[in-house]
């Protein structure tokens, strides 16, 4: 399916940097993704480690067969988060999982992304489940 997959929805991912003791902790975060015939942009939210608040930022990549680059900008999170992060990965063979490395400076460290599946009741279906 990867050839061809649409990365368009939410994806639940995970980073996590190098084990050094400045390094940040394992940090979660949500993209939603639109992908148009292999151009790849939306956005990311996740919490911001120097603040007790959320960092907002935008994606701007590529599909390619099961490659996934994309480059993450940060918007009004802190002068800590000025620098863009470039993501490398690869996509499942089901089209539902990213995995790979992000490069940022002189930082790096692997990451991962699964699609949020929705699940779509039939009329019928959602009724017995009310029942």
């Amino acid at each position: 399916m990867n050839g061809g997959a649409d990365l368009s929805g939410k994806w639940d991912g995970v980073y996590a940097y190098p084990p050094v003791a400045e390094a940040g902790p394992v940090t979660p975060f949500v993209a939603e993704i639109a992908d148009s015939g292999g151009h790849i942009s939306g956005t990311i939210i996740e919490p911001n480690e120097f603040r007790p608040e959320t960092a907002y930022a935008t994606l701007e990549g590529a599909r390619s067969g099961n490659r996934v680059d994309f480059l993450k900008i940060y918007h009004g999170a802190g002068e800590e988060y000025d620098e863009p992060v470039a993501y490398a990965g690869s996509l499942s063979d089901d089209g539902n999982v990213i995995t790979g490395r992000w490069i940022m400076a002189e930082w790096s460290g692997p990451f991962e992304m699964v699609r949020q599946i929705e699940v779509k009741l039939s009329a019928e279906a959602a009724v017995e489940a009310e029942v």
